[in-house]
């Protein structure tokens, strides 16, 4: 049983290591587009404290407040 959890656990940490180099691909792109800095959704300017707290943000904060709530 430990073997299958370590596994489970090993899988879903590679998982998040994938998403996490896919927004990193994703904010290197935007930025050679001169797209980044800017909300994917809204297109409005991502405040600079956000961007400071996580470089890869492709949400401004309402547009990512938005997404968790689940509105449209």
């Amino acid at each position: 049983m430990d073997d299958l959890r370590a596994q489970a656990m090993s899988q879903e940490s590679e998982r998040r290591r994938h998403l996490e180099l896919q927004r990193i691909n994703s904010a290197l792109q935007r930025m050679a587009a001169g797209e980044y800095g800017y909300c994917v959704r809204c297109g409005e300017e991502i405040a600079l404290k956000r961007l400071e707290f996580d470089p890869a943000t492709p949400l401004c904060i309402r547009c990512a407040s938005e997404a968790e709530s689940g509105t449209d």
